[in-house]
């Protein structure tokens, strides 16, 4: 049996990506490791998934074991002072020493833990030296192997090997590849017969290498609903056969998906840019001076409140044909895991995907998806499930109110998986 296969009930998922150890400072919200790990248990939650930087944890391609890395945010969304998620600041961290102290911390709490990885860069630009599918795979197996000779392979639960595949990472040598197969143009679909080829070929032979070392370890990589459509659903000839060697689909879905919930709305252009150097501020020339000035800065939050206020409305007025646009997607999504005999799963879900606690905006939105979301996900048989990518304790603002997420949780763990129906249950579970 498998990690997954031997649950003894659903997990209630925190995603807290690279946070966990780059916001470790005073106000970054991981300060005190205990502190977060005790709030996260009292809101219900039972496992988190974390990038654990296997580019940082392995020896560098020469073999040197690097400690201490000097943090710079420099890739979008963790912009200098504007971070989402993850570090706004340039600070130094050691991985190799947190990630231990950390696994050990989550083993006395009794959180479960997801592997997974961003690539994110460092000053050393160690996620540009990995090139190759075999020095991939040799990261990750040294990982694995770090992890297991501190005795905390139990921690596990599975192995995401790339986030959000094939785009949503930092492993420049694999956008570098796939770059030089752009031509001929894919007349549907984002990705042509030769892309998807590579992109089905370095999945599977990472996942076999790593099966072949970890036989018990749950091996698959996520995706989101937008990339499984666009790349793969859509493409000249649909490709979903690299399905088959994942164990598990983790598939995230946001209603910022859904064009029709954003049009008009002018989100794109606004919250989900937050930060971005690109679009801080804009000029407004004044047709007289004030204190000696001809003009003033608008900063790119100025219609933050306009925005939401729209994106409220459009929620609110149309919520039954959002909620039915989601019951599709986890139909379809449940009818791939069945096909394909995957565990199904999401990390990442219901509202929009980029936020962030701010004078001008709530959590609405956030809050009546996932309680839109999560039932139907449950009725669906998923094994782990995920209140929002924003149940961490720097985003103060969902964070709040354990007794919401109490509950949010209960119905997650109170979930039958699919892959145990008509079979006994799991322990702590219900039909």
């Amino acid at each position: 049996m498998k990690t997954l296969d031997t649950l003894q009930e659903p997990l209630a998922i925190a995603m807290w990506d690279s946070s966990w150890l780059r916001r470790r400072y005073r106000g970054g919200g991981f300060e005190d490791w205990d502190k977060a790990l005790c709030e996260l248990v009292e809101r219900g939650y039972n496992a988190v998934r974390l990038d654990v930087f296997p580019h940082l944890i392995a020896p560098s391609p020469a073999g040197e074991i690097v400690e201490v890395f000097k943090d710079v945010p420099n890739q979008y969304p963790q912009f200098y002072g504007l971070a989402m998620w993850g570090n706004p600041w340039t600070m130094y961290i050691r991985p190799r020493q947190a990630l231990i102290e950390f696994m050990t911390k989550c083993r006395e709490y009794g959180v479960k833990v997801g592997l997974a990885t961003w690539f994110k860069p460092t000053d050393d630009r160690r996620n540009e030296q990995i090139e190759g599918v075999r020095e991939f795979i040799r990261v990750w197996d040294q990982t694995l192997e770090f992890i297991d000779a501190h005795g905390l392979m139990d921690t596990v639960v599975y192995l995401d090997l790339l986030n959000e595949y094939p785009e949503g990472h930092c492993l420049k040598w694999f956008h570098k590849m796939l770059g030089t197969m752009t031509q001929p143009r894919a007349t549907s679909g984002r990705l042509n017969a030769a892309q998807l080829a590579f992109v089905r070929d370095f999945l599977g032979e990472s996942i076999d290498a790593l099966r072949t070392k970890w036989p018990t370890l749950s091996i698959a990589t996520s995706l989101t609903w937008k990339h499984l459509d666009e790349y793969f659903m859509q493409a000249e000839v649909p490709s979903l056969d690299f399905l088959n060697d994942m164990d598990f689909l983790d598939v995230h879905i946001w209603i910022t998906q859904n064009s029709d919930f954003c049009a008009g709305t002018d989100y794109h252009t606004t919250i989900a840019q937050h930060g971005n150097p690109h679009t801080l501020f804009t000029v407004e020339r004044s047709g007289g001076a004030y204190a000696g000035l001809s003009e003033r800065v608008i900063p790119a939050d100025y219609h933050y409140d306009e925005v939401y206020q729209k994106m409220l409305i459009r929620w609110r007025e149309d919520k039954d044909l959002w909620t039915s646009w989601y019951a599709r997607t986890l139909d379809t999504l449940a009818g791939l895991a069945r096909r394909y005999d995957c565990h199904l799963g999401q990390t990442e879900a219901w509202g929009p995907v980029n936020w962030t606690d701010h004078p001008l905006l709530e959590w609405d939105i956030h809050r009546e998806a996932a309680e839109i979301g999560v039932k139907l996900a449950a009725e669906r048989g998923y094994l782990f499930d995920c209140s929002a990518n924003f149940c961490h304790p720097h985003f103060l603002g969902f964070w709040e109110d354990p007794e919401w997420h109490r509950g949010i949780a209960s119905v997650i763990r109170g979930a039958t998986p699919w892959k145990l129906r008509g079979q006994k249950t799991l322990a702590g579970s219900h039909a």
